[in-house]
């Protein structure tokens, strides 16, 4: 069996520095054990499976820490809209 570098998905991702332009993130295994993740064009690491799933734990992390940020500012907004628009009335008025 020969070298293979199989393509998984290219996927794009919004990025500070790629104002309005996606950077496209490439993601291949090949027959040698390794996974390689290409930023665009510029940059690429080739990592072995144990460090693909640490990569996958730490970004499932980041991805539920950001959710439950964004939860905690819409319950926040939510709160705020309830108390603030009373604008001063009254029960019963």
């Amino acid at each position: 069996m020969g070298y293979n570098n199989d393509i998984i998905m290219t996927v794009g991702v919004d990025d500070e520095s790629t104002y309005g332009k996606k950077l496209g993130i490439t993601i291949a295994v090949d027959t040698l054990g390794m996974c390689t993740i290409s930023f665009g064009s510029n940059y690429s690491i080739r990592i072995p499976e144990d460090d693909v799933d640490a990569l996958r734990q730490v970004l499932n992390t980041a991805s539920v820490k950001l959710m439950v940020q964004r939860n905690k500012k819409e319950e926040l907004s939510k709160v705020g809209r309830r108390e603030g628009n009373g604008e001063g009335r009254e029960w019963g008025s």
